[in-house]
C-alpha cells in the first residue's frame, strides 16, 4: 500500500504522497473524507516541471481543482524537505497561478504570492471590473458590502465588526450568482493598525481553520484601503498568519506542520 502524509498549516489540513494518481479527484474525494478516509481539506502531490524546481498539484476535498492555496504550498514545500527531494531554502514551484517562490525561514516559510489581479471578467465574475472597488451582493433580503479580486484564486473580502454574522448566508454568497465559478469568502474584522481576524467559507471546502490566500488578499486589501500598515499579523481559527505587501506583491508566512504518515488501501 503507498504512504500518504498528512500535514497542517495553521489547521488547513492536507494528504501529501509522491506519486501521480491516474485519478486525482477520485482519490481526493476518498481521502479526504473525515468519515470514511483520511480526512483533509484537499490533496497535493509533486510533478516534474519546465519552468520552475517542481510542481504542485493541488485538489480540494470535493475533489475540485484548485489553482492555488497559501497554506498548501507551504505544506508542500515541508513535505518536499521532509522527503529529502530538495535541500535549499529557496524554491520555485509551479502552479495554476504561476510560479510561487518559497522561503524556508528556520520553522517558517513564507510565500510570494505576487501581485492581485484586480481587473476581471468572464468567468470570474458576471460582470466587467477595472479596478478594485466595493460592489453589492444581494442574499435574501441582505445587501452584503464587498470586494472582489484574484490573488492565486478568486476571493472576496467582506470586513465586518462581527464575523459570525453572515455565517447563514456564506455558503449562498460563495456560489452567488456573480461568481459563475463561486468564490471564496473572507469575513474580516480589524483590530487595530497591525492585526486582523479573519475567517473563510472556502470554495470546494466550506469553513475551514485557516485560508492563506484570504488572509492574504484581505491584508492586502486593508492596507490598500489604509485600515492598516504593509505589515500585519492576522489570527484565523486555527493559528496565526503574518502578511507583508511589497511594492504590491504580497507575501505570506506561517508555519506548517507534519502530522502523520498513513498507509492505505486505495
Amino acid at each position: 500500500m503507498p504512504s500518504l502524509y498528512k500535514y497542517q498549516a495553521t489547521g488547513n489540513d492536507f494528504i501529501l504522497f509522491n506519486f501521480v494518481p491516474s485519478d486525482p479527484s477520485a482519490l481526493a474525494l476518498k481521502v479526504c473524507d473525515r468519515h470514511f478516509g483520511i480526512g483533509a481539506d484537499g490533496i497535493m502531490y509533486p510533478s516534474s516541471s519546465n519552468v520552475a524546481d517542481i510542481k504542485m498539484n493541488y485538489y480540494n476535498s470535493d475533489g475540485t481543482i484548485a489553482p492555488m492555496c497559501g497554506n498548501g504550498i507551504r505544506s508542500f514545500a515541508k513535505f518536499l524537505y521532509d522527503q529529502n527531494i530538495f535541500e535549499k531554502d529557496q524554491l520555485n514551484i509551479e502552479t495554476l497561478a504561476g510560479i510561487m517562490a518559497v522561503s524556508k525561514q528556520e520553522d517558517l516559510f513564507e510565500v510570494n504570492l505576487g501581485k492581485p489581479v484586480v481587473k476581471l471578467s468572464k468567468p470570474d465574475i458576471n460582470d466587467i471590473q477595472e479596478e478594485i472597488k466595493p460592489i453589492y451582493l444581494e442574499v435574501g433580503n441582505q445587501s452584503v458590502e464587498a470586494y472582489v479580486f484574484n490573488l492565486g484564486t478568486l476571493h472576496t473580502v467582506v470586513f465586518t465588526d462581527n464575523l459570525n454574522a453572515y455565517d447563514d448566508i456564506a455558503d449562498a454568497l460563495c456560489h452567488h450568482s456573480y461568481f459563475p465559478k463561486r468564490s471564496n469568502i473572507n469575513f474580516v474584522k480589524v483590530i487595530d493598525e497591525t492585526h486582523l481576524d479573519i475567517k473563510t467559507y472556502e470554495r470546494g471546502v466550506g469553513w475551514t481553520l485557516s485560508c492563506g490566500t484570504g488572509s492574504s488578499a484581505s491584508g492586502y486589501l486593508a492596507y490598500q484601503l489604509g485600515k492598516t500598515k504593509n505589515c500585519i499579523e492576522v489570527s484565523v481559527p486555527g493559528g496565526k498568519l503574518n502578511i507583508t505587501v511589497t511594492n504590491d506583491d504580497v507575501y505570506l508566512k506561517g508555519p506548517a506542520k507534519f502530522i502523520a504518515q498513513i498507509e492505505m488501501e486505495l
